[in-house]
């Protein structure tokens, strides 16, 4: 874990200013941590590994202007903060100033390119999409909260065998209608067409198991989708015009989905940018005794583990597989992107295909750091209505759907306030749903309970979120500050708010947002058995707005967050 220098002190932060002080006793003998029972009749305690330096640091505490009392335990010493520097601290947040809670620094200087979605452009988003886009998007907004510059990446493939699907259905049953004239929205008109095709040409050639994400790409029928592929990888320009149009359909369907969750990408990447490369990538390898060429003509790479010896490159007539259009878009980002840290998010079925293509680029391009530089492996969802999820036999429940049935439910229209900043009914039912994919320790898979529970602060804690949320930002919260330190509420809810900036550290060190997730989701718990206080309301905005932002749950940015809360404190957010 990294350690908290004095350079990554901040001297308005209350746990920081105790932390600084102590440091000038001694720069590393002192933990410093807060006191998180509001009963307890102290703020924050400080533990020592050295008994002799006790007289020292009490010394230095008495004589800190922002300690109001010292008691010592032997190793261990347990402060009271001074009525004013809690109520000083407390105004700032109150008037959307966010004191203490700043985090900008922690990652000042760093650049990533976070790699996460990658959908096929031939269907609408499934909630088998969901927990990838939820922690894509947190790990996202997590390192831009803490300073650091971040591309939000999405792989979008064009160029396999489901593509080729997706534009036959469309030639076999719908051409020449538009999604408009079918009354559909385009991804899912794209998709039901897809779907369609693929049932009705029936199933694909059973692979090995470890074979099952790329089973389609392994498919060598000759059929029209085959036909169709053909001609666009010979040029020809009426199969050309028509893959572009419906991968159009399919990638504008997708934005408005995802723009309903607040996602956007900086940075789209399309197989077939990569499709001239596949050749030069498999001769290249094959020259430099990384893949190998089989007996059937197939190339391969051979991966010494039992487990998954042969990862299928291309097929026997040299299509690629989804492998080797991966492979020659990492090798040329770690030529083109060489230096940047590339996080990439994928499901764990992709577990194999990560660690073989992280080997085979290394010995591929043995001179350049391999990219992406970090893997973080999710288990995937499940429903417990549907069971497993499979878009193409049409069992999988649409993003779009999720998100309809849930802004239709009482329990949302209870408390949101459409035509309202940050509280419309979609803004409190993305923070349910992406929240909701967030309580879970990563490696574990994710059942989507029934919607009902969606919506139920017992059963899903991102609810609880939302319905703090509504509260923090109800009209009799706004005004000027009013700080009052003596009040335990306030008290306790200042305090909190300063362990922030160090929550969001430590979640960073590893890219595991759980436990800064739980920190939200409690505090949350507790404000909601709170009478309405506006000086509390005010204070919880700043950590909301905080919290949610660096989780990418608000909708429309934190930094829109930030402003409106200046705004209804009648001051000028500082940036």
């Amino acid at each position: 874990m990294r350690d908290e220098t004095p350079a990554l002190l901040r001297p308005d932060n209350l746990l920081d200013g105790v932390d600084a002080t102590l440091r000038a006793v001694d720069p590393s003998a002192f933990r410093v941590v807060p006191i998180l029972r509001q009963e307890d009749p102290t703020d924050v305690a400080a533990i020592t590994r050295d008994r002799e330096l006790a007289p020292q640091a009490v010394a230095a505490l008495e004589a800190d202007p922002a300690v109001a009392s010292v008691a010592q335990e032997q190793q261990r010493f347990l402060m009271k903060l001074t009525d004013a520097r809690v109520a000083e601290t407390g105004a700032g947040l109150e008037a959307g100033r966010l004191t203490g809670m700043e985090t900008g620094d922690l990652r000042a200087g760093e650049r990533a390119i976070v790699d996460f979605c990658d959908p096929n452009a031939t269907k609408a988003l499934h909630i088998g999409h969901l927990r990838n886009i939820a922690l894509g998007q947190a790990v996202s907004a997590a390192l831009r909260a803490a300073g650091a510059t971040v591309e939000r990446q999405s792989h979008i493939g064009d160029a396999g065998r489901s593509m080729g699907e997706a534009i036959a259905g469309y030639v076999r049953y719908a051409q020449p209608r538009t999604p408009a004239e079918a009354g559909r929205k385009s991804d899912q008109f794209v998709g039901d067409l897809y779907a369609r095709y693929a049932r009705e040409e029936g199933p694909i050639a059973d692979v090995a198991d470890e074979d099952a994400p790329v089973a389609r790409d392994l498919d060598e029928r000759r059929d029209l989708a085959q036909q169709l592929l053909s001609r666009i990888e010979a040029g020809d320009a009426e199969a050309v015009e028509l893959w572009k149009t419906v991968r159009g359909w399919a990638v504008e369907g997708q934005n408005e989905t995802l723009a309903r969750l607040g996602v956007r990408f900086e940075r789209i990447i399309y197989d077939s940018d990569r499709t001239e490369k596949t050749q030069e990538v498999w001769r290249l390898g094959v020259d430099r005794g990384v893949f190998v060429h089989e007996e059937r003509g197939t190339v391969a790479y051979m991966t010494g583990d039992d487990s998954y010896p042969v990862m299928p490159l291309t097929r026997a007539d040299g299509f690629p597989t989804h492998h080797l259009r991966v492979v020659a878009m990492w090798r040329d980002m770690m030529i083109d992107e060489e230096g940047a840290d590339l996080i990439h998010l994928s499901g764990d079925e992709w577990a194999a295909h990560v660690q073989h293509v992280e080997e085979l680029l290394g010995r591929l391009e043995p001179e350049l750091p391999v990219l992406p530089s970090r893997h973080i492996l999710h288990g995937m969802v499940s429903s417990e209505v549907d069971g497993e999820l499979s878009s193409s036999k049409g069992t999988a429940k649409l993003i779009d759907e999720l998100l309809d049935e849930l802004v239709a439910r009482p329990e949302v229209a209870a408390v949101a306030r459409d035509g309202e900043a940050l509280v419309g009914a979609e803004d409190l039912v993305a923070i349910a749903v992406l929240g909701f994919c967030l309580d879970k320790p990563v490696v574990k898979g994710l059942i989507l309970p029934p919607i009902e529970q969606l919506v139920d602060p017992e059963a899903n804690s991102a609810w609880r979120i939302a319905l703090a949320w509504a509260k923090a930002w109800e009209a009799r919260n706004d005004g000027a500050a009013d700080p009052a330190p003596a009040d335990s509420d306030y008290r306790h809810i200042v305090l909190q708010s300063q362990i922030h900036r160090r929550n969001l550290s430590v979640a960073l060190e590893s890219l595991d947002l759980l436990k800064y997730y739980r920190y939200l989701a409690h505090l949350s718990e507790w404000y909601l058995e709170r009478d309405a206080d506006p000086r509390v309301g005010r204070v919880m905005r700043a950590i909301l707005v905080s919290g949610l932002g660096a989780l990418g749950l608000v909708r429309d940015g934190a930094d829109a967050a930030r402003a409106e809360a200046a705004r209804r404190a009648g001051t000028a957010a500082i940036s």
